[in-house]
């Protein structure tokens, strides 16, 4: 499985569209209360549900990680957890991967700068008030010490994304050739 972490706007995003439009990976599609974006499509982008369900959910033990980040809850449900997968998540969430004995994880953490990250904010139609939140929490959110034990780390500020997915195809299929 593949795992791409990064604060708001990094790329990660981009990057898990394109590996699997050009790779062959399948987007672990996660689960969210947060609002739909304009575009997001429920069953693509998220699974999107109410808390109260949510929570029924997490008494249920339905997944195999959640947290709570910008004031809503983001879940991986362990049925969906697969090789041939990637899944997005944020520092928290990370932590149950880094920790679990799960096999062929090679996880990503996309670096970009503020500046950078505010402009594909502002470009993809976020509200300025969001953005400025979207920031400070990121800040708190991936200091070195919240994510520590990722695999790999790309400067998403210098590449394309196609680069990015390249990349991130390349080193994750020769990084399970010598699990194997």
């Amino acid at each position: 499985m593949i795992i791409l972490l990064g604060a708001s706007a990094s790329g990660k995003t981009e990057v898990c569209k394109e590996l699997v439009k050009n790779y062959g990976y399948k987007k672990l599609v996660t689960y969210t209360t947060r609002e739909k974006r304009v575009g997001e499509v429920d069953g693509v982008d998220y699974n999107f549900i109410d808390s109260t369900t949510f929570k029924e959910r997490i008494d249920k033990g339905f997944f195999f990680e959640y947290v709570s980040y910008n004031g809503n809850f983001y879940g991986t449900a362990r049925k969906d957890i697969d090789d041939n997968t990637v899944l997005i998540v944020e520092p928290n969430g990370f932590k149950a991967y880094r920790d679990s004995s799960l096999p062929n994880i090679i996880s990503f953490y996309l670096e970009s700068d503020e500046a950078h990250r505010t402009l594909w904010m502002r470009k993809r139609g976020d509200p300025e008030d969001k953005i400025s939140s979207r920031i400070i929490n990121d800040r708190i959110s991936f200091k070195s010490e919240n994510i520590e034990g990722v695999t790999y780390s790309l400067n998403s500020n210098d590449l394309s994304i196609e680069n990015l997915a390249l990349m991130v195809n390349d080193i994750y299929k020769n990084r399970i050739k010598l699990v194997k």
